[in-house]
């Protein structure tokens, strides 16, 4: 099961489908603080990182899927940026 629901918590396993988005959109809506787990996730819909975007859960676990960890996980955090990049200059 893609899903593994619980009250606050929610974990996504394996690969989270067009199928989950819309179970995993009613969870948002109804948690007060929501928070995610990705650390079992390898593949996620992009229907479902829009989902995340739109509600902000707090990401409890980083992806073990070196893709989303290094592309995905940033967009969820708000931890992006161009900090470590050589050769660019701080204005």
């Amino acid at each position: 099961m893609p899903l593994e629901l619980r009250d606050e918590s929610i974990s996504l396993v394996g690969v989270v489908t067009v199928d989950e988005v819309e179970q995993l959109v009613g969870w948002l809506r109804t948690c007060q603080r929501p928070k995610v787990s990705l650390r079992r996730c390898n593949h996620l819909h992009t229907g479902a990182l829009q989902a995340m975007l739109l509600f902000r859960p707090k990401i409890t676990s980083a992806p073990k899927d070196a893709f989303l960890a290094e592309q995905v996980l940033p967009l969820l955090t708000g931890s992006y940026g161009d900090t470590g990049r050589q050769g660019t200059e701080t204005p």
